[in-house]
């Protein structure tokens, strides 16, 4: 029996300037981004969400020690930066930190030249436990972008994977994110009781429009909080799994608890019928 059938989540959608500072590099400018980490932070000490997410190419070395300490007692994915030319993401698991190297990149990366690919049946034998990380008793996977496009669907459709799997969190930073949106769907019209947390970053890559925002999120909704959340207005699709999408090309985060989808009835009619998710926030950073 589960003493906490919620799991809270909370994602960064941050609004960054991306560079190069070589040929296989990528580089943030770190005044805007500074500022509203430092908001991102207090956020998480208030909210004290089991998982707290940073888009990647957001993670910055010198807030080691806040991310570290964040940490305890939760999971905080901290975004990722470039290593030796590969894109690696960070995760911070109860004061311990993991690194997990990119497995698929776009075109547009630079690291795509050192890489080569994978298929995602060989990938879920051999790489996928790097990425599996477990919170009060409830498995996730973390993704970083491509990697969310390539496998989700495998992941989502694997017998062995889906025991005790409450979702699939993807840290993105790119342009394309209907493209990402249409994976999900399909994924979502198989997969009821699962879910897709994908953020994505919002800003430009040397000056130009870079990341286009509209993080979003997909799961079991009860119907009646789907009518709550439009009347509150928040955007919420058609799609019976779209909780809510972020805005485009500003900076916010979105909080919320989600529950465990075993025997979860969307219906207020149902003997099982439990409200799900509760105590959404959405803010400006």
């Amino acid at each position: 029996m589960r003493v906490n059938n919620y799991l809270s989540v909370c994602m960064f959608q941050l609004k960054v300037d991306l560079d190069c500072n070589s040929r296989e590099e990528y580089l943030i400018e770190t005044k805007e981004v500074q500022g509203q980490l430092e908001v991102a932070f207090q956020k998480i000490e208030e909210l004290r969400p089991d998982v707290a997410l940073f888009p990647e190419m957001t993670y910055l070395v010198e807030y080691e020690q806040q991310y570290e300490k964040l940490s305890e007692g939760k999971i905080i994915v901290a975004g990722s930066y470039y290593q030796n030319g590969i894109n690696t993401t960070v995760v911070f698991e109860n004061g311990v930190k993991h690194k997990i190297a990119k497995s698929y990149a776009s075109g547009a990366e630079p690291m795509t030249r050192k890489i080569t690919y994978i298929p995602p049946e060989k990938f879920l034998k051999t790489r996928i436990k790097q990425h599996e990380f477990w919170v009060k008793d409830k498995k996730i996977y973390i993704l970083n972008c491509m990697e969310y496009y390539h496998l989700a669907y495998y992941i989502a459709r694997n017998p062995e994977l889906q025991k005790d799997l409450f979702g699939i969190l993807a840290i993105c930073s790119n342009s394309n994110t209907h493209v990402f949106e249409e994976e999900t769907i399909c994924i979502h019209n198989h997969m009821e009781n699962l879910y897709s947390f994908v953020l994505n970053c919002t800003g430009t890559y040397q000056e130009k429009p870079y990341g286009d925002g509209k993080s979003y999120i997909y799961g079991p909704i009860s119907i009646h909080e789907k009518d709550w959340l439009k009347q509150e207005g928040v955007d919420n699709k058609k799609h019976a799994c779209h909780i809510l999408s972020l805005p485009k090309d500003i900076a916010q985060y979105v909080y919320g608890e989600f529950y465990f989808p075993e025997n979860l009835s969307k219906f207020g009619r149902s003997d099982s019928y439990i409200n799900n998710p509760r105590n959404l926030i959405v803010e400006n950073l």
